[in-house]
């Protein structure tokens, strides 16, 4: 567990998986030794596994703590859901557990943000009861873009759907049927200190969430970066990417408007401690982890 506060608003990492997840030219299709020859020195073992040339991927959600709220942004993959790959499918993870330690109950989760709906972001938004799927956070209001939301309904039976298995139909239909989502626009405010920022492109209404308090500055930045080559090289984009040119755009924006500044970048899939710095580098950006 990884806290972080800034001013009274307090942000705990809550990790699910962190390993050599995806094959690295299979992950970005730009992907080639030219290009990450020179940078091998960091990327070797931290962020690329060199037996099996897989990228290392952490999945964890993001526990906001203010004085009115608590806020869990983003779920993970959850348990016991059928999914196409093999290390997601029927998975047993201990993330509730990591959960649990934090001191909070699921009943005392007031919202619950997904800056996207990708199946490793909404994954814990539902658990298996009696055979039907239910809200995992019975008293949560569920904060969903609305242009996001308006995406994943009409996926369906397609491509983007069928690569990873319906999870649509498992971690957001039952919050629906609920009643318990707030659909909002990409720049919403949750709360003082807590508003929404768009970072579409990786999927059209994926939002961040911009963090301010007692003079200090945070940003959740969701997946606008996987991997942290991608400071170095942003033009690389996923294959997760809806819109490989539109994610290449926000993400250069992104770090040319926050390189050399205060503000604590916190991505969703970086390994621990996940949270730094973009720095300038050349005609570039690095990134450097808190503490480093």
């Amino acid at each position: 567990m990884f806290e972080f506060e800034f001013g009274d608003i307090r942000v705990t990492r809550i990790v699910e998986m962190e390993m050599p997840m995806l094959g690295a030219t299979e992950f970005f299709p730009d992907w080639n030794d030219v290009a990450v020859d020179p940078h091998r020195d960091w990327l070797v073992p931290r962020h690329l596994d060199p037996a099996s040339g897989k990228v290392v991927i952490n999945i964890q959600a993001f526990l906001v703590r203010t004085p009115r709220y608590t806020i869990l942004v983003d779920t993970c993959v959850g348990n016991d859901k059928p999914r196409n790959r093999a290390f997601f499918d029927q998975a047993s993870f201990p993330w509730m557990g990591n959960f649990l330690a934090t001191g909070v109950t699921a009943e005392e989760i007031d919202y619950v943000l997904c800056t996207h709906m990708h199946v490793d972001h909404v994954g814990w938004n539902t658990r298996l009861l009696d055979g039907r799927w239910v809200p995992t956070f019975p008293n949560a209001k569920y904060i969903f873009a609305r242009r996001e939301l308006e995406f994943w309904l009409e996926q369906s039976g397609k491509d983007l759907m069928t690569r990873t298995g319906d999870y649509v139909a498992d971690s957001v239909i039952p919050i629906l049927e609920a009643k318990q989502e707030i659909l909002v626009d990409m720049d919403y405010q949750i709360d003082d200190g807590l508003t929404l920022m768009p970072l579409p492109g990786h999927t059209p209404g994926m939002v961040g969430l911009h963090i301010a308090s007692g003079g200090k500055r945070a940003i959740l930045c969701g997946d606008m970066m996987h991997h942290m080559i991608q400071c170095h090289i942003p033009e690389w984009s996923t294959i997760a990417c809806a819109d490989m040119e539109g994610a290449r755009e926000t993400r250069k924006t992104f770090l040319d408007q926050h390189a050399g500044s205060d503000v604590i970048i916190i991505p969703s899939h970086f390994p621990n401690p996940t949270a730094g710095f973009v720095e300038p580098h050349g005609d570039t950006f690095a990134f450097r982890y808190v503490g480093e």
